[in-house]
């Protein structure tokens, strides 16, 4: 059997996206690339359509724009989503008041402005009263803007179906702006819960399910198993002088050993059962659809597998061993009380020298 080693991986709080705040800055510098890529393809189109209505001065505004939007991205990659927001609010205020103030009211460039404050709202800003203080910014721009530019004749008076298509394609892009941010937002934040999910239910030194996803696994084999009807068994295993490795060798060591013996026993295990830690030195299999007498020949192989895991410590290599209690839940018996079958099983494996696997008794 070949030996298993494997290094100490960085512990959890050590873990940057275990930082709530950075999590929330990265999904929301996502979201940052996203509008600079929308708003890029929007004002590369404005520019276009300046040019052939002949407003130079808006096709030069909308190319500072586009510059604007390619330094948003940039900034959003480098995860400085804090700059690229500051940029992008500037950049949509100050278009649509130029653009507002030069065509008109009638052509729809206001309604951007409206697009920036759900964008701040969403945004990490590192104190609700900067959040709330620029939202109250936007919406104090937007009543301005109304107040002194809606009636207002501009100085250029484009045809009026070149006005209404103006209208219509800001109305439409602005709806379809908000329903992108929207969608990739939630895309984001399901991404990010799902990966709290998965770090709520796993160990995080072995990568192994933890007790509370176990206990979830529990609850559903056993409604499965129909109150006996199907065979459904555990096995429980714990490390045999877990304290002496730690005591002698220290905790670094004794979380190495942990480790491996996770992984050994990983690969000893079938797809359908659930392998995890259970508790310090305990790891506990389900097997579904499993005997007792078929669980008894898997704990063997795992047995075989935790024995030819080698740890080095210093100049030395720590070669460890496990204990296994086996059970067969029975019928009107708990899962709980056929683990503390296996349980005893396995303290009579303790008592009787280590390194072994012994089935309970009957329940």
């Amino acid at each position: 059997m070949p030996s298993t080693t494997q290094s100490l991986p960085p512990a959890f709080g050590d873990d940057p996206s275990a930082d709530p705040n950075r999590g929330d800055a990265a999904t929301f510098a996502a979201l940052m690339q996203l509008i600079a890529g929308l708003a890029a393809v929007t004002h590369a189109a404005f520019v276009g359509l300046f040019l052939w209505a002949e407003v130079r001065g808006l096709a030069l505004v909308n190319i500072g724009s586009l510059l604007a939007y390619a330094l948003v991205f940039v900034l959003a990659r480098q995860k400085q989503p804090g700059a690229a927001l500051a940029i992008t609010v500037v950049e949509v205020v100050g278009h649509a008041i130029v653009a507002t103030a030069v065509i008109g009211w009638h052509t729809g460039f206001h309604y951007y402005v409206l697009l920036a404050i759900p964008v701040v709202i969403m945004s990490p800003l590192p104190s609700l009263r900067l959040k709330g203080a620029s939202v109250v910014m936007l919406v104090f721009t937007y009543l301005g803007m109304d107040i002194l530019l809606r009636g207002r004749q501009p100085p250029f008076d484009l045809a009026l179906h070149t006005a209404n298509g103006l209208h219509y394609f800001n109305v439409v892009t602005a709806m379809l702006i908000l329903i992108a941010m929207a969608g990739y937002y939630y895309y984001l934040i399901d991404r990010a819960q799902s990966s709290l999910r998965h770090l709520a239910r796993t160990d995080p030194l072995t990568q192994l399910s933890n007790r509370l996803a176990l206990t979830e696994f529990i609850v559903q084999e056993q409604r499965r198993s129909r109150g006996g009807e199907r065979p459904l068994s555990f096995i429980i295993g714990d490390l045999d002088h877990f304290k002496a490795v730690n005591d002698t060798h220290g905790h670094e060591v004794g979380d190495q050993v942990l480790i491996a013996v996770g992984q050994a026993m990983a690969q000893g295990v079938r797809d359908i059962d659930h392998l995890g830690r259970w508790g310090g030195e305990e790891f506990l299999v389900l097997l579904p659809d499993t005997d007792q007498a078929s669980a008894f020949q898997i704990a063997e192989r795992l047995r075989q597998r935790v024995a030819a895991v080698t740890v080095p410590s210093g100049a030395a290599i720590l070669k460890v061993s496990m204990t296994f209690g086996v059970s067969q839940l029975a019928s009107r018996e708990s899962a709980e009380q056929a683990i503390a079958r296996a349980d005893a099983a396995l303290y009579d494996g303790k008592h009787g020298g280590r390194n072994r696997v012994l089935q309970a008794m009957s329940g």
